[in-house]
């Protein structure tokens, strides 16, 4: 049976119906405003990456113009005030280096750096302070002599340089390929072509007590050993029973270590494969016999060996 509406509850069902549908509609349109917003958001976003790329590729394609670079340098003690002069910009990457070179016993040149670093331009800009520690640099080269002593390679300093280098360089292929924006009043065409900038100067700072002559570790070279003579080694050196075992494992096993400080006296040569092995009789620190046997040259690489007299 149907009941008819009282107007009051028709009213109040037309005030429900229209309730949603004004709800349905404020949703839509959030949405919408929603939506438009993201949009609006990632088109920002885009139009500002494009802006960049576009800043970048325009800063890679301009020119990069150098009128001037000049060490500015002044000694006080033992101590280098160093700075440069340059209209580069800040974040130009350069090599620093203060060193002092040495002629070898052969006339080769070669330097020991009292500094050696890689940074920006802004940061030479203004004064720094340099200390030439004359004793860390002797230091450096006693300890450049022993290392090749080693390795068979012991060379004599004939003179050491009265003056100290200090030099800067900006580093390559900062400025495109190969530094071709690159230009200005202080650039200059290195041997491969390539646009540079640099600037080296030379100061007069004498070493104190510098140290020339015979190298305080004589090289004995280990692939050079004499056959008869006797040698002390500096650290544990195995001696095996053979060069070529037909058994390494069981040749392994048989292996007698010389101590530290033990000896060898080379009996004879052997050449495998261009690697020299010597035929030895071994002593240990007392000189008590160890045995007769083989030592391969690459165990002496590295060591001390000092002749025994």
């Amino acid at each position: 049976m149907h009941v008819p509406l009282s107007l009051s509850n028709l009213y109040f069902a037309n005030a429900r119906l229209f309730s949603r549908q004004v709800i349905r509609v404020r949703d839509k349109k959030m949405k919408e405003n929603e939506m438009k917003n993201i949009m609006i958001h990632r088109s920002k976003l885009a139009l500002l990456l494009i802006l960049t790329v576009t800043f970048i590729a325009r800063s890679a394609d301009a020119q990069v113009v150098c009128n001037k670079f000049k060490l500015v340098t002044e000694i006080k003690g033992s101590t280098l005030d160093l700075s440069v002069d340059t209209d580069l910009p800040d974040n130009t990457v350069v090599i620093v280096h203060v060193s002092r070179t040495y002629l070898t016993d052969d006339l080769t040149t070669c330097l020991i750096d009292y500094l050696e670093e890689r940074s920006t331009i802004g940061k030479w800009k203004s004064k720094h302070r340099i200390f030439l520690d004359s004793e860390k640099w002797k230091a450096a080269l006693k300890a450049k002599q022993k290392l090749l002593s080693k390795l068979g390679a012991s060379f004599d300093v004939a003179s050491i340089s009265d003056k100290i280098t200090v030099g800067m360089t900006v580093s390559n292929f900062q400025f495109r390929k190969r530094n071709s924006n690159l230009t200005g009043k202080a650039v200059t065409i290195s041997d491969y072509g390539t646009p540079v900038v640099d600037d080296k100067v030379e100061i007069d700072y004498p070493l104190d007590s510098p140290f020339v002559g015979k190298s305080p570790f004589p090289s004995l070279d280990p692939l050079g050993l004499e056959i008869g003579q006797t040698y002390i080694v500096s650290k544990q050196t195995p001696l095996m029973p053979s060069h070529s075992p037909a058994d390494p494992i069981a040749a392994l096993q048989k292996m007698k270590p010389i101590p530290k400080g033990g000896a060898f006296k080379v009996l004879n040569r052997f050449n495998k494969r261009g690697n020299p092995w010597y035929r030895v009789i071994a002593f240990d620190q007392r000189k008590k016999q160890i045995g007769t046997g083989w030592i391969n040259s690459t165990a002496l690489l590295g060591q001390e060996l000092k002749t025994y007299k």
